[in-house]
């Protein structure tokens, strides 16, 4: 056991334990909205500059400070030598104002490395980005705003390491519906001292309409909405206008946890549906009607918009919003590559249709065109020249929807089902790479080193993903159901491994039916993990020897709790490409100091 490693005090839910599903319809359940409002504040700048009702998420209530920052601070897109930070100003009227910054190696802000100033105005919805750069690499940075005379909360950050480097260590999280509970993952992620990065899979935001009085089962948690989980009144609607979506993301960013892991930790991020409406994809959406929401270009141009206002993103190539996929280097040890599997190039994803006897609705495949783009020709071929260039031991993909086989009635992809192009069985989710065939078997064949060149299979390639509410870990295997290509045993087969990480408080729609149970993990012997019943988040360790994630759950999520346990630890080893039951890593010593709180 090395020094970093410690025996887990809870036991692993796995595949000698019974898994349940999710609704892979993505019924409306698992799709929430909302923010908290335990108290109000009106004459706050609102995200159309008018006076607006501000919120303020979580349990303990109080009133939104006079402040004018009062949705904190937040860094993002680190790198070796700078790191985007953020903060939005709030105050009554006005069409501009000017933000001094600085940033510094302690949190007295006493050794100052960068400086300057920066607009707030109308045209960004009062936020503040700033690229500062001139920092060092692999080193914890303190930094703040001040305005009117005020300044912002003391934020902290770090900046990615150069060359060889032993140890790497970042928290991964998805799907946060306020109105379907409080985010006390976040909370517990912020209180840990040291962690490189968070690492936001989408659904940061959810675009549903809020509800009043009680919730419906579709937009929220009974319970969470009686504590006060709610959107700012007015603005309850399902947003479609660029103020729309800014004003979601202002409620969002009031919520106490949320802000507190931004001031603690860069984000790295990248959008799913909800940022824009459920089941997007390039040309519309399942949840967008053109009659009565507008034209889906001119939606979507505005969701990104405010995303890239927001959120702590820099953009691929200035001014443009339509890129989310880029590469981050963790010295030699790790390259995180970030895809967009969600909008720029996928195609529409199939409906799918019920099967009859089962209870829940599942998505019949054989009506996919195997053809289907995802990725889009132009990110595929970007994607596929980084994997194949990259000089890091660890390759990591961090994507929205789910890469591996989710299948019921599997056979080996030899039996030639119609349609199902020698992917045997029928698949249960038209919302993740199994609608997308040929797109997947592209990047399969590059990963054994196929076409094109240069013909090199690639090791050590961990896919990191979210959106479906529930924790997995899977082998890669072109086919997992037969015998002749894939030992489940040893893992011989396999070509890489994914983890999926669980909601922070969505909630999961698969059905806990002893039906299908059993027949789904007959049937997916690739599935080693798996819980769709606790949210909580995932905690990726890497060595030079391994990468592993641990799945952490929090106590409660309807109301606010400082409670959490592991659920379990699976990893891969160097060279090895499938997934193995392991051992919980040890926290690293000598943290740097948290930024100043209270």
């Amino acid at each position: 056991m090395s020094e970093h490693e410690s025996r887990r005090n809870t036991s692993s839910f796995s595949r000698s334990t019974e898994l349940t599903r999710r609704d892979f319809l993505r019924v409306a359940a698992s799709s929430g909205a909302a923010v908290s409002i335990p108290t109000l504040l009106t004459a706050c700048g609102s995200s159309d500059n008018d006076d607006a009702t501000g919120v303020l998420g979580g349990g303990g209530g109080g009133t939104v400070a006079e402040s004018s920052f009062q949705h904190g601070v937040a860094s993002g897109d680190p790198l070796q030598d700078r790191v985007i930070l953020w903060t939005r100003l709030t105050f009554p009227s006005g069409n501009s104002a000017e933000v001094s910054w600085v940033i510094a190696s302690d949190p007295e802000l006493k050794n100052i490395t960068n400086e300057g100033t920066a607009s707030a105005d109308a045209a960004r919805d009062f936020t503040v980005k700033v690229d500062a750069d001139g920092l060092a690499p692999n080193t914890t940075y303190f930094y703040q705003f001040t305005a009117f005379g005020q300044s912002s909360p003391i934020g902290r950050t770090k900046t990615l390491p150069t060359g060889d480097i032993d140890r790497a260590r970042f928290a991964v999280v998805s799907c946060a519906s306020l109105p379907h509970g409080f985010f006390n993952a976040y909370r517990r992620i912020a209180d840990r001292p040291d962690l490189d990065f968070v690492l936001h899979l989408g659904d940061y935001i959810y675009e549903y309409p809020g509800v009043d009085g009680e919730a419906d089962g579709d937009y929220g948690d009974n319970a969470a909405i009686s504590a006060g989980r709610q959107y700012s009144e007015g603005h309850r609607k399902e947003p479609t206008s660029l103020a729309d979506y800014r004003q979601r993301h202002f409620d969002y960013k009031l919520d106490p946890d949320l802000m507190a892991l931004h001031q603690q930790y860069a984000f790295i991020t990248i959008w799913d549906d909800h940022e824009f409406t459920d089941n997007a994809w390039r040309d519309g959406a399942h949840n967008h009607d053109p009659e009565t929401e507008g034209d889906w270009a001119t939606r979507n141009a505005v969701a990104r918009q405010a995303y890239f206002e927001w959120l702590p993103i820099r953009p691929v190539t200035p001014g443009d919003t339509s890129r989310i996929d880029r590469n981050f280097q963790i010295g030699n040890l790790a390259e995180l590559m970030t895809l967009d599997t969600r909008w720029i190039g996928r195609d529409e994803q199939p409906e799918g249709t019920e099967i009859p006897g089962v209870t829940a609705v599942f998505s019949d495949m054989g009506d996919i065109d195997p053809n289907g783009e995802l990725l889009g020709p132009e990110q595929e071929a970007r994607f596929i020249s980084n994997l194949q260039s990259s000089t890091a031991q660890w390759k990591l993909v961090g994507q929205q929807v789910v890469f591996a086989q989710w299948r019921l009635a599997g056979l080996p992809g030899l039996s030639s089902l119609p349609n199902q192009e020698g992917q045997g069985g029928v698949f249960i989710n038209s919302d993740q790479w199994d609608a997308y065939p040929r797109a997947r078997e592209r990047i399969w064949d590059v990963i054994r080193g196929g076409q094109p060149a240069p013909n090199v299979a690639i090791n050590n390639i961990v896919v990191l993903t979210g959106d479906v509410h529930a924790s997995f870990s899977h082998d890669i295997t072109e086919d997992p159901t037969n015998i002749l290509a894939y030992n489940p045993q040893s893992g011989d087969g396999s070509m890489a491994v994914e983890f999926v990480c669980p909601s922070v408080t969505s909630p999961a729609g698969f059905p806990d039916t002893p039906a299908t149970i059993p027949a789904f993990l007959t049937q997916n012997p690739h599935i080693k993990f798996g819980d769709i019943q606790r949210r909580g988040y995932m905690l990726v360790d890497i060595t030079t020897e391994r990468c592993q994630s641990e799945w952490y759950f929090v106590d409660d999520h309807v109301a606010p709790n400082d409670g959490e346990s592991l659920g379990t630890v699976f990893g891969t080893q160097d060279g090895q490409n499938h997934v193995v039951d392991t051992v919980a890593s040890m926290p690293r010593e000598n943290a740097p100091p948290f930024a100043p709180t209270g």
